[in-house]
């Protein structure tokens, strides 16, 4: 004898997947709020020290040829990248599980494959409904086991974003209070000390991978598959895998050979012209 869904009256009121694709929903939707907040304040805020400095600051600056340094462009290049980074990385997380929240939306009506019952499985005169699929042992089991791309990715993207943005703040403070050299020490160390922490906190008390580094990997791998197994599908797998190589590539140049020479030339051609003065 079998029970077929649809052919029968017979209604799943509540399973534990049931359950666990509420908390999911939850658990999207709580990363999806944060992560929106995050990247409207990034998006204001990121352009900050491209702009030029205040009349109170621009005196100080000629004198310790603050607008030739080297290091005070390399700061605030630096700034903008991150507030790049993380605005990127929030997006995606908006994104994704704004995506995954849609999936899990249309599999909240569960409905019962075809189940054989058996002798053992009449009780009190009434059919016991067997399970067809092993059973998960929490919201986490359920989600690695089904959406294991889309969790490990809004995971790391948050953190990430999160981590970028606080360590940029911390460059922004050291260079908003250039002048107070101690005072601006003192707020960069800060942020960088609840950037450390948090970081610390998530290898502490990871749920899966291992920490941060291992989630790092993870979805490193998962999303190598996720382009690599549609890279038939169509062309946009190869340009996003184009895309990332490039981003990465560009990166590592800037790092090692940034291109601030001509901030060098300039200062030469400064002295000549003192020189010819006098």
């Amino acid at each position: 004898m079998s029970i077929r869904g649809g052919e029968s009256k017979f209604e799943l009121e509540t399973t534990l997947d049931s359950k666990y694709i509420q908390s999911a929903i939850g658990y999207f939707n709580n990363l999806r709020v944060p992560a929106a907040v995050l990247m409207s304040i990034v998006m204001k805020e990121m352009y900050q020290l491209q702009s030029s400095p205040s009349s109170s600051m621009r005196k100080w600056d000629r004198e310790h040829r603050v607008d030739k340094s080297k290091r005070w462009r390399t700061l605030r290049y630096t700034y903008l990248l991150l507030m790049v980074l993380s605005f990127c990385l929030e997006v995606h997380t908006i994104f994704v599980a704004t995506q995954v929240l849609t999936q899990l939306a249309t599999a909240q009506s569960v409905i019962p494959h075809e189940i054989d019952l058996g002798d053992k499985d009449m009780v009190g005169g009434l059919f016991k409904m067997r399970a067809t699929k092993d059973a998960h042992q929490s919201m986490i089991d359920f989600l690695i086991s089904n959406f294991e791309f889309e969790y490990a990715t809004v995971r790391l993207h948050f953190v990430t974003g999160l981590l970028s943005f606080t360590v940029a703040q911390a460059l922004r403070v050291r260079y908003a209070l250039r002048k107070y050299k101690e005072l601006s020490l003192s707020g960069m160390c800060c942020l960088l000390c609840v950037a450390s922490s948090m970081m610390a906190y998530t290898n502490a008390n990871t749920i899966t991978y291992g920490g941060y580094l291992g989630l790092l990997r993870r979805q490193l791998w998962l999303s190598f598959k996720f382009l690599t197994t549609r890279i038939h599908a169509g062309p946009l797998s190869a340009v996003t895998a184009l895309l990332a190589v490039l981003c990465l590539t560009y990166a590592i140049k800037g790092m090692f050979s940034p291109e601030f020479e001509y901030f060098e030339d300039d200062l030469v051609e400064e002295v000549k012209r003192t020189w010819r003065n006098r």
